[in-house]
């Protein structure tokens, strides 16, 4: 299934795209609230009108088909977008190669009049968050990132970090309706822009080092690796055999593309596995630590708190309430 959008300006949905949704007619004047229509899928989206020229996207969602997006994208467009659960590939217009967006991962991308390609599987659940900008609003952020607002792409890639998952995670379960809702959504993705334009910054610095080109794909493939393995990942010697590199330049480099070692790196995406696991609300606490590889119960619930502030068990209850 593949699905064509032109869009000229930042609050234009067109009717190609409106054409997959059943929208909500009781949801609030800035938001626009509904469903995927079950003949392509499963799901929840919502659009949130923040202020002129930023808006935020959520979504949660599995297409029953391969769909692909072939969009034209004609205004200056700013986008941080945070791949939750799920994964897909993009690419844009006249640029080299594919781009990967695997579960955990967050991008901030400018497009400026030109085309954009994006795939996802099937049956495959994709949780999605998007804060959308209309970049001429937004120029003192360019100064910020050292880049040029003439030209018509660029992408920074980082990892959700904790910080990020927790505003992330505050965005998706607001409390609030009314006004207030859309004040909090706004104050907490304006942090969400600021955490991660600060970690982007200080990984581009973490990366200016000598590892060559060819080193760094390859920690990015092991990094790959790992994504898929969790429960049960690789030694690091089995890691390093995998990607062909030697796992003395594998530990060190590792942590300079990523700014945390190997260890941490798992435990910081086992635990955002098992977060989102729990926010389901299909696994008690017991069933979700071992899914994602503990067995040790004690040692899960330490580590989960140690993350994000809270007992596992009291989060599960606390999400079920909402």
């Amino acid at each position: 299934m593949n699905i064509q959008a032109e869009f000229a300006e930042l609050n234009e949905m067109t009717p190609s795209v409106c054409s997959y949704l059943n929208i909500d007619p009781q949801t609030e004047p800035y938001e626009q609230k509904g469903t995927l229509a079950s003949e392509y899928g499963e799901g929840q989206f919502s659009f949130i009108r923040l202020r002129d020229g930023m808006e935020l996207q959520l979504s949660d969602m599995i297409w029953r088909e391969d769909v692909t997006f072939d969009m034209g994208v004609r205004y200056p467009h700013l986008e941080l977008a945070l791949n939750i659960e799920g994964s897909g590939c993009w690419s844009a217009e006249g640029q080299r190669g594919e781009i990967s967006s695997e579960s955990g991962s967050a991008q901030l991308v400018y497009f400026n009049d030109i085309r954009i390609h994006a795939e996802h599987r099937k049956n495959k659940r994709i949780v999605h968050a998007e804060l959308r900008m209309d970049a001429r609003l937004w120029q003192p952020l360019f100064q910020e990132l050292g880049v040029r607002m003439e030209k018509p792409f660029f992408c920074f890639e980082d990892l959700i970090g904790p910080k990020l998952q927790v505003l992330v995670q505050q965005l998706r379960s607001c409390p609030y309706g009314g006004s207030t809702k859309r004040l909090f959504l706004e104050g907490k993705c304006l942090e969400l822009l600021a955490s991660f334009i600060y970690e982007a910054n200080d990984s581009r610095v973490r990366k200016s080092f000598s590892l060559k080109t060819e080193d760094i794909n390859k920690i990015y493939s092991a990094r790959d690796i790992l994504l898929q393995t969790l429960a049960h990942p690789p030694s690091l010697l089995a890691l390093s055999r995998k990607i062909s590199l030697n796992d003395y330049k594998l530990k060190i480099g590792f942590k300079e593309v990523f700014g945390m070692t190997v260890f941490e790196f798992v435990r910081r995406q086992r635990m955002e596995k098992a977060r989102l696991l729990l926010e389901n609300g299909s696994l008690n606490v017991s069933q979700a630590a071992s899914l994602v590889g503990y067995n040790n119960f004690s040692h899960f619930a330490a580590l989960f708190k140690k993350t994000y502030g809270v007992n596992p068990s009291d989060y599960a209850r606390d999400v079920a309430k909402t």
